[in-house]
């Protein structure tokens, strides 16, 4: 459809339970409970009809829930977050040191043992949003994802490099809102806003 704009709105989901700082990766590892009124304050952020996402992991599918009871969000495998591969459930100072031949200046390019880079996942991601973009023109989208597939789609959206995306600051539960329209079969995008964080 050309012309139609097509709305998506990134949340981040919640903190994972006792796994900061350490790469969960596809682990299905639980979330923190989001707190009722934070919960309501996104919520009012939110439109009450739209098309609801998110990655298969239950961390991103608790969180929607916890946004909007009785949600069933569609699982989309393309905003799987990063596979980190051997390096899932360490933490990042001890893959670090263990590592330190890696040219940790270009981290979007490293590819964990038996996992993918953020420059893999960014490309699916991206084939993702440009898939739905096209089955849903016309909707608004509300996807709960994770924190790198959000840089991810803001690096599709705005056509910078990874290396800049990977220092945008998305923090857990916050908003990000981008819009697409396809006119004369070339995506036009447009940015509402980055990392809005209703928990400050």
């Amino acid at each position: 459809m050309a012309g139609v704009r097509t709305e998506w709105i990134w949340i981040v989901h919640a903190p994972v339970q006792g796994r900061e700082s350490r790469y969960y990766g596809h682990l299905d590892v639980a979330a923190e409970p989001v707190d009722p009124a934070l919960a309501s304050a996104i919520a009012r952020r939110l439109p009450s009809v739209a098309v609801w996402l998110s990655s298969p992991l239950l961390r991103t599918r608790v969180t929607a829930l916890a946004l909007k009871s009785g949600v069933d969000p569609v699982a989309i495998g393309d905003f799987t977050d990063q596979h980190y591969g051997r390096w899932q459930g360490m933490s990042y100072n001890d893959v670090f040191a263990a590592n330190r031949t890696l040219d940790w200046s270009h981290p979007a390019d490293i590819r964990p043992p038996e996992g993918e880079s953020f420059a893999d996942m960014a490309a699916r991601v991206a084939a993702g949003i440009d898939r739905l973009s096209a089955h849903y023109a016309g909707h608004t989208l509300i996807s709960v994802a994770h924190a790198g597939a959000v840089r991810a789609a803001i690096a599709h959206a705005l056509g910078i490099d990874l290396a800049t995306a990977l220092r945008i600051e998305v923090a857990p539960l916050s908003i990000t809102r981008l819009s697409h329209r396809d006119v004369d079969g070339t995506a036009q995008w447009s940015v509402g806003c980055i990392n809005l964080d209703l928990s400050v």
